[in-house]
This record gives C-alpha cells, structure tokens and sequence, in this order.
C-alpha cells in the first residue's frame, strides 16, 4: 500500500515537472521571440533612421548622380543586396545603363546593358505595379533573359518616373552562388518595404531636383533675356548716336565739298590769269621801261617787284590748303561710310588714318598741354571684309580712351612723354590683329574683368557713358566674329588688342 501511494506522488511529480519543464520552454520560446521582435525592431529602426538620414541628404544635394550614389550605398550597404543598377531613359523606349556597382562589379559586359521599356519581364511595371520580382529558376522566359542581362539570379525591380514611361529603373538583387551572404528577396520581407520607402524618397528628390532645374533655367533664361534687352538698348542708343553723329559728318563733308571744289576749280584759273597778267607786266616793262611818274611811284607804294615774285607762291599756298581740306573731306566720308555697302573689302588703315585726322585737334599740343605722339607700325595687310563704319566707330572709341587715360597721366605727371603706338599685323591663319597702345595710367586690375559691361564706367559723371567698349566689344565678337582683349598695367599703360579673320564667313 505504502508503495502504490509513493508511485502515485512520483508520478504527481513528474507531471509536475513535466508542465513546468513546457512552461520554461514557452517561456524561452517567448523571450527567444521577444528578442528576435526586439532585434528586429531595432533593425527597422536603424533602417528608417538611415532613411531620415537619406532624405535630409537629398533635400541638400542637387545632382542626379549624388541622388543615386547615396541610394546605391544604402542598398549594398544597409540593406546588404550584391548588386545596383541604374538605367536611364535616353530614347522613347530604350533604357541604357547610368550607374552600377555591387560587391563583386568587374567590367563585365554589363556596362553596355540596353533594356526596352516593352519587355515581357517589364510587364508588372508597364501595368502599374510598385515593383516586380524575379527569379532565373522560374518557369518564364521573360524572366530567365531580362536575369541573364542583368547578371542577377533574383531581383526586384523599380520604375521612377511618369507611370506610362518611367524616366529610370533601378534593379536590385544577387547571383545565385552569393545569394547566402546577401540579403534574400521575398515578398514580405522588411528589407522589401525599406526598399520601397528609398526609392519613394529618390521619386520624391529627383522631382524636388526637376523643379530645382526648371527654376534655375527659366532664371537663367529671365537673366539671359535682361542682358539681351541691356544690349539691345546700348546697341539702340549708341546705333541712334552713330547714325547722327554719321549724318553730321557726312553733311558737314558735304557742305565744306561743295566751296571747296568752286575755289579749287577756280584757282587753275586764277593761276592762268596771274600767268597771263604777269607776262603782260614783264613785255611793258621791256617796252616801255620808262613810265609816267605815276605808274612809278605806285609800282613802288606796291612794292611791284615783290607782288610779281609772290603771288604764285601766294596762288600755290591756296592750292595746298585746298588740298588739305579735300583730304580732311575725304576722312570724314571715309570715316562716315554713308556712301559704301555695309559688308565690304576696305583698307583697314584708311579707317585708321581717318579717324586720327577727327581726332587731330586733341592729339596736337596747346596752351594747357603736351602733344600726343602717334607712332604708326603698320604690316602689309590686303582689302579686309568687314563693316568699315562699325570697325572705324571702334577705333573712334578706342583712341578716345586712349587719349583720355594720357590726359590723366599727363596732369599727374607733367613731366612725362604722351605717346600712342598703333600696330598692325597679319599672321599665317590670316587673322588680322590691330594693337592700340598707350602708356598712360593703366587699368586696375580688380576692374579689368567688367571693362565690356553695358553701361560700366570710371570716368566721372558726364563724361563717359560706359558704352563705348561694350559697343566696341560686340562689333567685334558678334558682327566679325573676333576678339577684343585688354592688356593693362596701372602706371605703365593699357593695350586694346582687336583680332578679326581677313574673311568673316556668314
């Protein structure tokens, strides 16, 4: 009796120990998943911190290729998948490699992957799926061929971009032999949904970067469009001023041709009559080398013999100060070019010579200052096609800042030799080049970059209108086709440098 009830205790026991023994499991089991749950929590954890991470990168980057590198790193290396790739549409329905790299990228055959938005294995992404997965040991053919392309034996794939035809796709995944060091790919995976939360943050900083580009070009079209109305309103301004000043000295020339070809016509005249006269003088001297009193005393009040020996020279002085003034005409038309064709073959130093003769008046020596020395170094250059008016209208500009910055110069040091030196030259690739130099004050140098502005000045209010080298400089570069370059040095003296091709093609 006593052994049966020992039995029974042993046995009530061993029940016993056996629930607690199943409790104790349930009870790792329950910790075991609580631990795992807590892992994985905190997995999921860092993975959206890592994508706050992202995000705030993106908000700062403005590159295509930033956006994309700091998304691949996150897929090799938070989410610990082999390989990314980067397609970019580049035709209508053709997709071309932008980046890739992976753990083991070599330059494999994969750098010159092509895929078209119409093939079979696309379809999930062609009908509106968020993304599609694959597997090379499926059944579907589709499937095998976009894996073997693409070097992946499974992968999921993503479309960003317009629905109908995405702008990129981004395939991810691993080869078969590696798939056990990588993250694996399944449908309910958290790695999936992080994946799906990266690449909505990459749709969402590419259309951030899209509305960032099309506000910086339409910015930059506004800025492009104001220095297009700047340089339409200097070329109208100074066109107006050009044409006028144009009309003035083509009028001024003709007013002046006009008396000047009356008295020169006349003086071949006057020369014949004087002639004429005076031999009549000599044979009544001959003849009657005894005159009335009379006739002698005012030969003498006259001084008859001196009048006869002078008036010639007198008759021969008129011509050459007529002559002067035809050339002084004949400058001031070359100059104009009113009566020539826009587009012509011209002696470049013609236009030269013509617009020192304008400026004649300053470059000469007066009562408050010294003369300005002209030195002419000119090549042996052909006929150069170009617009005359134009080109003069630079020299024009140009002397003047010359002839001012000596004037500077010249009151700052009385003691100092004003000279201007104009050099012409032509080189093998027929390019003429025409050097303007002065050695007065310079330019600084913190100013020599905006010299070309519209409407940048130094000279004091009044006196310049910062328009002449900004005019110089388009004729120049737009209408010939050229260079127009600044060579300075404060105290030593400033060189306008123009090149321009012989032949300007249009």
């Amino acid at each position: 009796m006593p052994d049966l009830a020992l039995e029974q205790e042993i046995a009530a026991l061993r029940a016993e120990n056996q629930q607690l023994s199943e409790q104790v499991k349930r009870l790792v089991r329950a910790e075991r998943c609580m631990i795992e749950s807590q892992e994985k929590r905190d997995a999921q954890v860092a993975i959206y911190r890592r994508l706050n991470e992202i995000n705030r990168q993106f908000s700062k980057t403005f590159s295509i290729a930033e956006i994309f590198q700091h998304t691949i790193q996150f897929i090799l290396y938070e989410c610990n998948f082999e390989r990314c790739l980067v397609l970019r549409r580049r035709s209508n329905q053709q997709f071309h490699l932008e980046q890739c790299d992976g753990y083991y990228d070599d330059d494999s055959a994969i750098s010159s992957l092509v895929l078209a938005w119409h093939h079979p294995a696309l379809q999930p992404l062609t009908t509106g799926a968020e993304f599609l997965m694959g597997r090379q040991e499926t059944n579907n053919p589709a499937t095998q061929d976009l894996s073997q392309q693409i070097e992946m034996d499974e992968f999921v794939g993503f479309a960003i971009g317009e629905a109908a035809l995405p702008e990129f796709l981004i395939l991810i995944g691993n080869t078969r032999e590696r798939a056990k060091y990588h993250q694996r790919i399944q449908p309910d995976d958290d790695a999936l949904l992080g994946l799906i939360s990266l690449l909505r943050s990459v749709q969402s900083a590419l259309s951030q970067f899209n509305l960032y580009t099309q506000v910086h070009d339409r910015a930059a079209a506004l800025e492009h469009a104001l220095q297009e109305l700047q340089q339409a309103q200097t070329q109208l301004i100074q066109s107006e001023k050009m044409s006028s000043l144009g009309q003035l000295v083509a009028g001024v020339a003709h007013e002046i041709n006009n008396p000047v070809n009356f008295i020169n016509g006349n003086l071949e005249y006057a020369s014949n009559y004087t002639s004429d006269l005076i031999e009549l003088l000599n044979l009544y001297q001959t003849y009657y080398s005894l005159p009335h009193t009379t006739i002698q005393d005012k030969a003498a009040d006259i001084d008859l013999e001196f009048l006869v020996e002078d008036l010639p020279k007198l008759l021969m002085s008129m011509r050459v100060g007529v002559d002067r003034i035809k050339e002084i005409v004949a400058s001031l038309r070359s100059f104009s070019r009113l009566d020539e064709a826009d587009y012509k073959a011209v002696d470049i130093h013609t236009g030269i010579d013509s617009t020192l003769m304008i400026l004649q008046h300053r470059l000469k020596a007066n009562a408050d200052q010294k003369g300005i020395e002209i030195i002419k170094d000119y090549g042996s250059l052909p006929l150069i096609e170009c617009y005359a008016g134009q080109l003069n209208q630079v020299f024009m500009n140009l002397i003047s800042n010359a002839i001012d910055a000596l004037e500077d110069h010249c009151n700052q040091h009385p003691g100092s030799v004003a000279q201007i030196k104009i050099s012409t030259t032509i080189d093998d690739s027929n390019l003429v080049k025409i050097s303007i130099i002065d050695n007065g004050i310079g330019i600084p140098e913190s100013i020599q970059c905006r010299l070309f502005d519209p409407f940048f000045t130094t000279k004091p209010v009044g006196k310049g209108t910062g328009m002449g080298l900004s005019i110089s400089h388009q004729i120049i570069t737009e209408r010939h086709k050229g260079r127009l370059e600044c060579i300075s040095q404060p105290n030593v003296g400033t060189e306008f440098r123009i090149i321009i091709p012989s032949q300007v093609v249009y």
